[in-house]
Formats: structure tokens, C-alpha cells, sequence
């Protein structure tokens, strides 16, 4: 007999972040699997000192993780949340979960759940980002896009949303912590856009919220290199409102365009030039 829930978080130096996201999972379940993939810092020590399961595998890339990780569970569990190392549920999305998952006879539903983002530890309101994700779905129904960078959880079912709470991505990085990241992005999302691992609106409903994002993601790379990050900026500055944020506002959405996506279109421009070498 399956168990109910089981909640996955991904790994990697993560001792940062990783206890406050596992004391609000576990207000879920005691069932908390970690698949870390070989920390070199206090991540797994933390883990299992909190009755976590730890499981060690080498990251290829983080839709490959994850589709081994919703494969091997899928016969043990009825549900599965997925998260990662720096999401926090809050109370109120906590009960929301408990409570659905509670039901009996539940037709096979998913559920998307609201992320809130930070940049260099300011709470963001108007990131212009996708602030749903597909997080909580019964076993047999989700698998994740493969993709290297922007990869979703897939589903052919309609998609319901937790509107009551939110995960909150903890990211307290500095600067150069921040770009350090988003440099690795950036490789990973040049890669798939050279290589024709093909953007496509895989979701299957116009409500979903992700459906009109991905829609705008491909309008953008219909734009010429570089001519679309000034489109791009001006887009989350004026239109998805993020001036409201203040200086941190317009600091996010100067490094989101003129230097993120930069760097992306520069990358795909190296690639371009080695191919003809």
C-alpha cells in the first residue's frame, strides 16, 4: 500500500537554506527525501540530523533529477511535493496542502503554488517572473520538461492553483553570488537555444498562468540578439510594473536584462563562432 506524501528537495551545498525548508516540510510529512547531489558542505549532516532520507546522486542536469527521483516514488507514495533547497512553505499554504491531501477519492488533480522572490534580500513584488509553479500532484501524472534551463513540470491535467500561501524563495545571495549563478543560467539556456532543444508551450490550458509566460518567452526570442534585452528591460520595468519595487526594482531589472539575458545572447554568439572554426 502506497504511503500519502512524500516531499522532494534537491541538494547541493545548501546549508545555507536547508533547514528552514525542512522544518515547514515537515509540518507535511515525516516523509522528506533529499537527493543531494555530492555536497561538499554541511548540507547532508544537516539533513540527516533531521530524520531526512538521503539519497546521493550525481547531477547531469535538473529535469534529469528530477524524473529519476518522480519515477522511483511514484509506486510509494500517492502524492509528491517537490521543492527546492531555498523554497519555505509558509502557514497558509501548508494548511492548503494538508487539507488536500486529506481528501479521499480525490480525482487525480495537480496544483500550482505561488513563489515569492527576493533580490539581495529584498522582497520583490513585481519580478515579472513566472510566480506559479506545478509543485503538488498525485504520483503518475507530472514529469519535468528536458531542458537544461526553465524547465516546468508537465502535466496533461488541469492544473489548480494553492491560492492561499506561498513558498518563499529565500535567496539572501550578494551581488557576485547572484551573478555567479546566473552565469551558469546563462550557459545552460544558450546551450538549449543553439543545440534546438526547442522552446515549446507544452502546457495544455490557457488558464494556466504559465501558458501566456512561455507564450511571451518565445515572442522574445523572435526579437535580433541584444536589440531584445532593451525590449526585454522595458518590458518588466514599465509593463509587469517593476519600478513599483523601488531601487531594488530597477537594479532587478537592469542585471535581469542588461546583464542575464546579455550574457545569454553573447554565449549563443560563441557558440555560433566555434561551430564555423
Amino acid at each position: 500500500m502506497r504511503k500519502k506524501i512524500a516531499i522532494v528537495i534537491l541538494t547541493f551545498n545548501s546549508e545555507k537554506t536547508i533547514k528552514k525548508t525542512i522544518l515547514a516540510s515537515k509540518k507535511i510529512t515525516k516523509d522528506i527525501i533529499i537527493v543531494d547531489s555530492n555536497s561538499k558542505d554541511k548540507t547532508t549532516l544537516i539533513c540527516k540530523k533531521l530524520k531526512c532520507k538521503v539519497l546521493y546522486r550525481s547531477f547531469k542536469n535538473y529535469s534529469d533529477q528530477r524524473n529519476w527521483i518522480i519515477k522511483k516514488l511514484n509506486k510509494k507514495y500517492l502524492w509528491q511535493l517537490h521543492l527546492d533547497a531555498d523554497e519555505e512553505l509558509d502557514i497558509y499554504a501548508i494548511k492548503s496542502i494538508n487539507k488536500i491531501i486529506k481528501k479521499k477519492n480525490i480525482q487525480k488533480k495537480v496544483f500550482l503554488i505561488r513563489r515569492k522572490y527576493y533580490f539581495l534580500g529584498k522582497k520583490l513584488n513585481y519580478t515579472g517572473l513566472n510566480e506559479w509553479h506545478l509543485r503538488l500532484f498525485q504520483s503518475n501524472t507530472v514529469t519535468c520538461e528536458k531542458r537544461l534551463y526553465d524547465q516546468h513540470f508537465i502535466s496533461n491535467l488541469k492544473v489548480y492553483k494553492i491560492n492561499n500561501g506561498f513558498m518563499h524563495d529565500d535567496d539572501k545571495l550578494n551581488l557576485n553570488q547572484w551573478k555567479k549563478k546566473h552565469i551558469r543560467w546563462a550557459e545552460l539556456e544558450s546551450r538549449d537555444l543553439f543545440y534546438k532543444n526547442i522552446l515549446k508551450n507544452k502546457f495544455s490550458e490557457k488558464n494556466d498562468p504559465r501558458y501566456k509566460l512561455r507564450n511571451s518567452k518565445l515572442l522574445y526570442y523572435n526579437f535580433p540578439k541584444y536589440f531584445r534585452v532593451l525590449v526585454y528591460f522595458f518590458y518588466r520595468y514599465i509593463f509587469k510594473l517593476g519600478f513599483m519595487d523601488g531601487k531594488y526594482g530597477i537594479l532587478f531589472c537592469f542585471y535581469q536584462a542588461f546583464w542575464f539575458r546579455f550574457i545569454i545572447d553573447y554565449k549563443i554568439n560563441i557558440l555560433e563562432k566555434n561551430k564555423h572554426l
